[in-house]
């Protein structure tokens, strides 16, 4: 039980970029990667999602990741059978926000299937804003890859989301749907341009 509340106090704490620097510093990463490879349920799920939000926080915090041997961890806990849907989702988003920062790394089709599986959903603890996020962090960065993207259904999916944003007047979501369809080489027609 300590551990998972260890996994959770990290997971908030990680929101902030001078936080994530500092869990990263002392030492953090590997006792995070440590819980999602060997914790339980809880911890693996906790330590994803802080690993996740330190990556988001703070973008620099990836290289430790990555060389402490978290893209191999979070890619099985997203794959593991046993694991459940919350705790795939987790290490999901954090390969997701990974992928969006390591331009020579690639997020696989199951992660961007699992994010893109949230947007139909109500939102429920924040999944889907996260997921959402993610996939905006990564569909704008380098590492963005317009044919997987077509291949998973996300363009049509962000082209949804961009409709449905702009509809409900969350214009600053739109305008990061729009941003993400042009890095992708894809335009969205605007409503009001519509001929029908």
């Amino acid at each position: 039980a300590q551990k998972e509340d260890a996994a959770g106090v990290l997971r908030n704490l990680a929101h902030n970029d001078d936080n994530s620097v500092a869990i990263a510093a002392a030492g953090g990463i590997q006792v995070l990667i440590a819980l999602a490879r060997d914790g339980t349920e809880g911890q693996k799920g906790g330590a994803a999602l802080a690993l996740s939000n330190m990556i988001e926080a703070a973008p620099g915090t990836h290289e430790g990741v990555v060389e402490a041997g978290g893209v191999a961890v979070l890619s099985s806990l997203a794959q593991e059978a046993s694991a459940s849907d919350d705790c795939k989702l987790a290490a999901a988003i954090a390969l997701v926000y990974l992928a969006s920062t390591c331009p020579d790394l690639t997020a696989d089709d199951t992660c961007l299937s699992l994010l893109l599986s949230r947007l139909d959903q109500p939102e429920e603890n924040g999944w889907r804003r996260d997921s959402i996020n993610a996939l905006l962090a990564l569909a704008t960065s380098s590492s963005a890859c317009a044919e997987q993207w077509h291949r998973v259904g996300g363009v049509a999916a962000l082209q949804a989301l961009a409709r449905a944003t702009a509809e409900e007047g969350v214009e600053r979501q739109a305008e990061r749907c729009d941003e993400a369809l042009v890095s992708l080489g894809v335009r969205r027609v605007p409503p009001s341009l519509k001929f029908w």
